[in-house]
């Protein structure tokens, strides 16, 4: 049972910070311990485990038994243990909630009810009485969404997380509307402004800790009153970025494309209100773990519009879809599914015609200097989808495929799978592979040193013609310059040969698709001449840094 006897607000699931990467872990954990006892020893010998798959974004694997126990309880006993998908008492068990989630068919509704069914307190989740929690998060979200037309990851950090009743949703926007209008208002610098508002309510929220001088935060020595503020502020951001992150999982909400703010997603809307209007606010009350139990790992113990069989047929045939009468409901959902997947494609495919011609190419930029502030929801998928543009605006590629998803009203969804590069791009008599990373220093080398080499060399010992790589990140780090220079010049038969992996950081990305537009590019091989060139500068300068340098100076003229 999680220990809450400090907690003072609303909290999210921030490991891992996207739901859908429990889906793996999950598998893993029953393939490997199903019928255990979740004790230290399975603990350590799931961490073991976990550390050598690629999904687990670790920079460092841990020798100590302590942090691999605790690391073991953050992937298991939070997300997927407190949302139903797994057991872990008696024995590890996958429960028929987390079979549907395993079984990759509309994870989004798998998801969505497990999360409007999350409440505190809660036998897994027991608060003191006198903190007065009655609230189920994601549902109250969700409805402060819909309420308020949209709202920011500050929005959320500052006042949503305070919402430990549901009772006190009135309060809460109403204080979210007054820092809207005060903000307005206000002549100065408004980051300042925000950032005064932000510390006057952590110092009203944690009022009795300050006066008890309870001022220690975890995993520091420092008990000094800002570093508990700054570090309360930090907490809240975390919570509010993982809120959204797995609310979005369920699709019910999207992102403006102006300003970035969560908004419900149009495609959705019937389904919001019904969810509204239908779903208990309250945090029943349970007579036993048990009994809780019974009702979250029931897959059909809270329904979703979209369980309606008259819904689903009224929406076929708004899109002009033929069905059988006979068809069950998951048949008629799996037809839904296959309708959705071609409305996505055509949405893509007209999303490829706009970017023809550079119509798009202030507003890609744009994107990438707000991507750049962290003024985007999930910098890492907005930089990927954001460079999908790039590459399809300069044209002249047979097709560029982006391994991200996006959702019915084509805002991106999720990054590209871990087994695959995150963009494919295939010319006349070459290919290029595009990798993409918000990570720095030494972390970027540690988790895309390897992945992206293996990527290039499974395309590349399956290809007939040349393949190349673009390695794009804000700031390219000192390792990951290093490795791939140094890989460029090595033969390596994992990777089919010596590789052809250009490194740019996003500055110099943003000039490169400048010269193409500047330039007038239009002619594929110029492309392969500029890679082929910098390759062979590669082979010849005496180190990294010569050739970052030769890189940088290419640039203005690469379409020569």
């Amino acid at each position: 049972m999680a220990n809450l006897s400090r907690t003072r607000t609303v909290f999210a699931f921030t490991s891992p910070r996207t739901i859908e990467k429990i889906i793996p872990e999950i598998q893993m954990l029953i393939k490997s311990f199903s019928g255990q006892e979740w004790n230290k020893k399975t603990q350590i010998e799931y961490y073991d485990t976990l550390s050598r798959t690629e999904n687990f974004k670790s920079t460092i694997q841990h020798q100590k038994e302590n942090i691999k126990t605790f690391t073991a309880r953050d992937r298991i006993t939070r997300a997927p243990k407190a949302l139903g998908f797994v057991n872990l008492e008696p024995k590890i068990e996958l429960t028929e909630v987390g079979k549907r989630l395993l079984s990759g068919k509309r994870i989004n509704e798998v998801i969505a009810k497990q999360l409007f069914k999350f409440q505190l307190p809660s036998p897994y989740h027991k608060v003191p009485a006198d903190r007065d929690f009655n609230i189920k998060p994601y549902l109250e979200l969700l409805r402060l969404v819909k309420e308020l037309g949209n709202i920011s990851k500050t929005e959320i950090a500052i006042f949503f997380i305070q919402l430990i009743h549901y009772n006190k949703f009135d309060s809460v926007i109403s204080a979210i509307k007054k820092f809207r209008n005060d903000k307005a208002k206000y002549k100065g610098n408004r980051k300042v402004y925000t950032d005064e508002i932000f510390t006057k309510e952590i110092l009203k929220i944690y009022a009795e800790d300050i006066k008890a001088n309870n001022l220690k935060t975890r995993e520091s020595t420092d008990t000094s009153m800002q570093k508990f503020v700054n570090t309360k502020k930090s907490n809240h951001i975390d919570y509010a970025d993982a809120f959204s992150r797995y609310l979005r999982a369920t699709q019910y909400i999207s992102f403006d494309k102006q300003t970035f703010r969560m908004i419900i997603a149009p495609s959705r809307v019937k389904e919001v209100d019904y969810i509204l209007k239908n779903f208990d606010r309250n945090a029943k009350k349970y007579s036993s773990e048990d009994e809780y139990k019974k009702y979250l790992f029931d897959p059909n113990s809270v329904l979703l519009l979209s369980d309606n069989r008259n819904y689903i047929e009224d929406k076929l045939t708004q899109l002009n879809v033929k069905y059988d009468k006979k068809y069950s409901i998951e048949s008629l959902k799996d037809l839904m599914d296959e309708t959705e997947k071609e409305i996505i494609s055509e949405t893509i495919t007209l999303t490829e015609v706009g970017l023809k011609n550079y119509k798009e190419f202030e507003n890609i930029i744009e994107v990438f200097e707000r991507i750049q502030k962290k003024e985007v929801p999930d910098p890492s998928l907005y930089l990927e989808w954001n460079i999908w543009r790039a590459m399809v605006m300069i044209n002249y590629a047979k097709h560029v495929k982006g391994n991200f998803t996006i959702d019915l009203d084509g805002v991106p969804l999720n990054t590209a799978l871990g087994n695959i590069p995150d963009i494919e791009i295939e010319y006349d008599g070459f290919k290029v592979i595009v990798e993409v990373t918000m990570s720095s220093g030494n972390k970027q080398y540690e988790m895309e040193g390897e992945p992206v080499a293996r990527h290039f060399g499974k395309l590349q010992k399956g290809s007939d013609v040349p393949v190349y790589c673009l390695f794009v990140a804000p700031k390219i780090s000192e390792g990951a310059l290093a490795h791939f220079f140094n890989l460029n010049k090595m033969n390596t038969k994992a990777y089919g040969g010596k590789t052809r992996i250009v490194p740019m950081d996003l500055s110099q990305f943003i000039l490169f698709l400048s010269v193409a537009k500047d330039l007038n590019f239009n002619n594929s091989n110029n492309l392969k001449s500029y890679l082929d060139n910098i390759i062979i500068i590669n082979q010849s300068v005496a180190d990294e840094a010569i050739w970052s340098q030769q890189i940088h100076e290419s640039i203005l003229s690469w379409v020569n």
